[in-house]
């Protein structure tokens, strides 16, 4: 007897689980489709039907106008000029290169080093 009861709550559990996430999948699909429901008839209200979104835009001023910079904004530029070219340098290097130089000469001062060791 024991065991049906457990197995009707169990189903019991197991279905108004199923039934509560399908309810909370349902009211967030409908959540998103509301939304984009709502975009879309304000794009056609006030973008396609009216020209009310293109009353509230201010037009853009098209004149330009010269500043004189300050001293400090001009050596700053200098200063990010001189770093930009530092780092440019750095990536230019070739290390493979200098790393092969550099293993070279070690192993030509370690043949040398045990060369005289022998004679000695």
């Amino acid at each position: 007897m024991g065991g049906r009861i457990h197995g009707f709550l169990g189903g019991v559990l197991l279905t108004s689980t199923i039934t509560y996430l399908t309810k909370q999948y349902i009211v967030k699909n409908s959540l998103f489709i509301s939304d984009s429901l709502r975009s879309s008839n304000y794009t056609i209200q006030n973008k396609i039907l009216s020209n009310k979104h293109y009353e509230n835009l201010s037009i853009p001023n098209k004149h330009t106008t010269d500043e004189i910079r300050s001293f400090n904004e001009t050596c700053k530029d200098l200063w990010n000029e001189e770093i930009i070219k530092m780092v440019n340098w750095v990536y230019g290097i070739n290390w493979y290169k200098i790393g092969m130089k550099i293993d070279e000469k070690t192993g030509e001062i370690s043949s040398r080093l045990v060369e005289s060791l022998k004679k000695e």
